[in-house]
């Protein structure tokens, strides 16, 4: 298996991060939105569909002044999607890259503590509470802004194809988090303009596959499917799309039917985990997404008139979801108005 860092996503990030919708926390405001975001994240139970809840919220709990220890002044929060912004997610990856070299340069926390109790100048105080900062964060396992994770699921000879499975998980440009798990096969006598490479037993993506999936990334299952299917000895079994968010909170201009819900308590929260499937082992065409025509792109709904003849041809169904996580008090009214769009969800209370 072979895990591969993308770039592509840290320039389309670096981009819109100037026109994203924003408010800074700082002080009782941080501390509160980081703990409840890392409620919300462990009450979602999120499996390996989506992305990975646990190192997700490993990454958020850096953020937590209780850890940082006032080395930072708040946390920018994408009002759009509810998760902090680009900027805070790269701000831990730079932290923990360089915590252990920073540990060794510091000195031992012992020296450190003695010339802070002995000394009144504030810098040695500060230094000691970044000393702490690093070493609660420098084995910290975070989550991916953007990579592709390809391994071989198994050779079958008589056919000489071989059978893949793909993870890709990106911080979206939509302030989103989000997963692709693809199951395909190729056929050994295309391998020559492969989508991935094979060597003995190890797997590995193109530069022009993980182009190409990065392309669609941000469009739904369906349409990604479509198009890896239409590729020249390809055969697509599934592609699942897992999203993390967005996570609305009251006061925050949150789009209908979400604004009458939450109202302008702040303590007053809905956040969204989706899942959209498109397989060959889908039984029938089934979508349990109340409110998944919010979140469709453009492209995909002017691609709609065209599913049909690509299902006919390449012989999946569509399977769309949605669960949620609320701020108790929620539950029974978001079920309500899942109901009215003649869904059945699951709502966790948190």
């Amino acid at each position: 298996m072979v895990k591969e860092e993308s770039k592509d996503w840290q320039r389309e990030l670096e981009v819109s991060a100037s026109s994203i919708r924003s408010q800074t926390l700082s002080g009782e405001e941080e501390a509160r939105y980081v703990k409840r975001l890392m409620a919300i994240l462990r009450a979602a139970r999120l499996n390996d569909q989506y992305p990975d809840g646990r190192r997700l919220g490993a990454t958020v709990r850096a953020l937590d002044p209780e850890i940082h220890r006032g080395e930072y002044d708040g946390v920018q929060v994408n009002l759009d999607s509810g998760l902090p912004t680009y900027r805070e997610f790269t701000r831990v990856q730079t932290d923990v890259s360089i915590a252990a070299d920073q540990l060794a340069r510091m000195g031992t926390r012992k020296a450190l503590a003695e010339r802070a109790a002995n000394s009144p100048h504030e810098v040695h105080a500060r230094q000691l509470a970044k000393y702490d900062y690093y070493d609660d964060i420098k084995n910290t396992r975070l989550i991916s802004l953007g990579d592709m994770e390809v391994s071989l699921r198994r050779v079958d000879p008589s056919n000489n194809t071989a059978h893949f499975r793909i993870l890709f998980d990106k911080l979206d440009v939509s302030g989103i988090f989000l997963r692709y798990h693809i199951l395909l096969s190729q056929r050994a006598q295309v391998w020559g303009d492969r989508m991935v490479r094979l060597d003995e037993d190890t797997a590995s993506h193109t530069e022009e596959f993980k182009a190409l999936i990065y392309r669609f990334s941000s469009l739904d299952a369906e349409f990604v499917f479509s198009k890896l299917a239409s590729l020249s000895g390809v055969e697509v079994e599934r592609v699942c799309r897992g999203t993390v968010g967005p996570i609305y909170f009251g006061g925050t201009s949150a789009p209908a039917p979400f604004d009458e819900l939450l109202g302008d308590d702040a303590e007053k929260f809905v956040a969204m985990f989706a899942l959209d499937t498109a397989a060959t082992d889908v039984s029938e065409n089934r979508n349990n997404d109340p409110f998944g025509a919010l979140f469709e792109s453009e492209l995909s709904r002017k691609m709609r008139p065209t599913y049909g003849q690509a299902r006919t041809k390449y012989g999946y169904r569509v399977y769309r979801d949605r669960k949620f996580v609320v701020s108790r008090g929620l539950e029974a009214p978001l079920r309500e108005l899942c109901e009215e769009m003649g869904t059945k969800n699951i709502i966790y209370g948190a």
